[in-house]
């Protein structure tokens, strides 16, 4: 893979989607499916559910984040675990810079 731009740019789209799928979803997470029918998402929108701006993905991209780039590393658990970790206690990869 290291070596193969399309495999790169895969990857690249499905963070990206990861993220911007959360990204929509966190202004309404725990909200009823009536309240989003009559309300759809159709664009981002802020300060929902846990009062950020437009655009945060939560914890769900974060940890995939730390995932991802720990696999960039090879399958190491130590290193998977120490992201992990960093996310929780140092808000490494997360948007407000703080776990929510």
């Amino acid at each position: 893979m290291k070596n193969n731009p399309t495999m790169k740019l895969k990857i690249r789209a499905a963070l990206f989607g990861v993220a911007v799928g959360d990204a929509l979803g966190v202004p309404v997470e725990f909200k009823s499916r009536q309240s989003i029918y009559k309300n759809p998402v159709k664009d981002m929108i802020g300060y929902g559910t846990h009062h950020l701006p437009a655009g945060t993905w939560s914890d769900d991209s974060s940890l995939t984040f730390c995932l991802a780039e720990a696999l960039t590393y090879n399958f190491d658990l130590q290193v998977i675990g120490q992201n992990f970790v960093e996310w929780k206690n140092e808000n490494y990869w997360t948007p407000p810079r703080k776990c929510f």
